[in-house]
């Protein structure tokens, strides 16, 4: 076998001739080129069996050479060598089929590993070749077959009476009985759980070859199927009964951890008990419905009847005076910190199942539409763009959404506050003052210290834009309320007074006939009979 060096830094390829013992992976000659100009011109005089190209050199990429390659149906293994981790370089060389992608310094046993694996490839790729051209396009037709049958079993598209499946079968020419029991096994990752710079269909594709990588020893390609639900990537893996318990949870854990160290993202497994043929899509559902209810064990492998551990003996309760005042302060950081810190703990004590997390965002809904609605600040508007929207649909799906969505919810909500209290004038929030502090014992005094100002230039500039004294207006004021409450209350007249804010009844009365021109007993019962 041949391999090519390539790379533009001349020590690099010096050590990796002196470093590789190329007997022990079968390689009897090694070409070296220092630009892709050099590599092409070689390729061209005799195609290597594997190529390991630094992917970073002044006179084209190494991306550059494997698209050249590809594009001519070189179909041997190629090594990329970086000397930093870039996703854009990552994401391209999986599209183009690369087989490893290291970063240097190199490491021996990783190279090796990495020259192993695409010698192990080429292999394969080798036994395939001796079947004739028609038998190799009968087998990939045979398998696009029979996972076209597999996914129509799983959604259902395909009745599950017996007969009909087994006409399917024979229809579709598929070598399989339709009374053999299968365990569905259910590999998931949340679209929030991978790096943002993949594409949806590039990172599909990814993540589909690392698990038959990994399986297809055991399980053909015909049954395994990859499809997508809302923004949640499945893998869905027929295995048929019998075969090795352990086998199968050593390849999920090895699945997830090479899911962890290549893609970057969190994957979990799941398994079905044995199954028949006819109850597959019904266990799927029921798997995908866990995957969904799994809002803190995931990365884990998940066997048959053992549901996840939740305690829920003492349902927790969001202390919503807590955040309350910290949205009045308008503490930011504070509120988000907070609300992260009582979610870890919950999750550390296995008590964050999905109704609590549901019950903690609704509480959190309601002290930001309380204190909205108090400046009267539309919630529907304020948060009607795509990207909240969009935050708002996944916030129960796991923590990391619901902290993305409870962030974007406090940012708005203060800064949409901020912007009302600044746009008020100093008579408008003196007013808001007297509104929010009426039942008080308020003097002009106080509502002048709450706008920074002193009690007879508050008085001036109130007289000259309502018309009104300040204690006119508060008087006003407490009688709007007082009136509120004779038509819709049955409490006594005294507690009526006490509760508008003022000292006494017959001062209540007092104010309340010369503002409304009858007394609160004769407004009473005027309105209530109305009513």
């Amino acid at each position: 076998m041949r391999c090519m060096l390539i790379d533009d830094d001349i020590p690099t390829v010096e050590a990796l001739l002196g470093i590789v013992n190329w007997d022990e992976f079968g390689i009897t000659e090694v070409q070296t080129a220092h630009n892709i100009q050099d590599a092409k011109q070689l390729f061209e005089n005799g195609e290597p069996d594997v190529i390991i190209c630094d992917i970073e050199m002044p006179r084209g990429s190494g991306i550059d050479m494997i698209k050249w390659a590809r594009d001519r149906q070189y179909e041997g293994g190629f090594i990329f060598l970086t000397c930093h981790e870039s996703f854009s370089f990552a994401s391209k060389a999986i599209s183009y089929d690369a087989d490893s992608y290291l970063v240097k310094p190199l490491d021996k046993q990783e190279l090796e590993a990495a020259l192993r694996k695409s010698m192990d490839t080429l292999k394969k790729k080798m036994m395939m070749g001796e079947y004739s051209k028609m038998g190799l396009a009968w087998l990939k037709n045979k398998d696009v077959v029979e996972r076209g049958f597999w996914s129509d079993v799983l959604t259902a598209t395909l009745s599950p009476r017996i007969h009909l499946i087994q006409s399917e079968v024979q229809k579709r020419e598929l070598s399989l009985s339709v009374h053999t029991e299968y365990i569905l096994f259910l590999v998931s990752v949340p679209r929030s759980q991978i790096e943002s710079e993949w594409d949806e269909s590039i990172f599909q594709y990814a993540l589909s070859n690392l698990i038959s990588e990994i399986l297809i020893t055991e399980v053909s390609l015909g049954r395994m199927i990859a499809y997508q639900v809302d923004k949640v990537f499945y893998n869905a893996i027929l295995i048929e009964s019998p075969l090795d318990k352990k086998w199968l949870q050593d390849s999920a854990e090895n699945i997830i951890l090479m899911c962890r160290q290549y893609l970057k993202c969190t994957a979990t497994c799941y398994f079905s008990e044995k199954t028949a043929v006819s109850g597959l899509s019904q266990v799927k559902t029921e798997l995908e419905q866990l995957d969904e209810s799994n809002i803190i064990f995931r990365g884990k492998v998940h066997l048959p009847n053992e549901p996840f551990h939740y305690d829920i003996t003492d349902r927790f309760t969001l202390d919503m005076e807590l955040f309350t005042l910290l949205f009045v302060q308008k503490e930011k950081v504070q509120i988000v910190n907070r609300l992260k810190k009582e979610l870890e703990l919950l999750t550390s004590l296995n008590k964050l199942d999905s109704t609590t997390l549901h019950s903690i965002r609704e509480d959190f809904l309601q002290v930001v539409y309380s204190l909205l609605s108090r400046q009267h600040i539309q919630a529907h508007r304020l948060f009607a763009d795509d990207v909240t929207q969009s935050l708002a649909q996944k916030a129960d799906s796991s923590v990391f959404d619901f902290m993305k969505w409870a962030q974007a919810l406090t940012d708005k909500t203060v800064d949409s506050i901020k912007e009302v209290l600044q746009s008020e004038g100093v008579v408008e929030r003196a007013k808001r003052f007297i509104q929010e502090n009426y039942r008080q014992d308020l003097s002009r005094e106080d509502v002048a210290a709450s706008v920074y100002l002193t009690a007879d230039y508050l008085a001036k500039v109130f007289k000259n834009e309502t018309g009104q004294t300040v204690k006119e207006y508060l008087n006003d004021f407490r009688i709007r309320a007082a009136k509120q409450m004779l038509i819709e209350s049955t409490a006594s007249i005294g507690e009526i007074a006490m509760d508008a804010g003022f000292d006494t009844i017959s001062y209540f009365s007092t104010v309340f006939k010369k503002l409304t021109g009858e007394t609160p007993i004769a407004y009473r019962s005027k309105h209530k009979t109305a009513r």
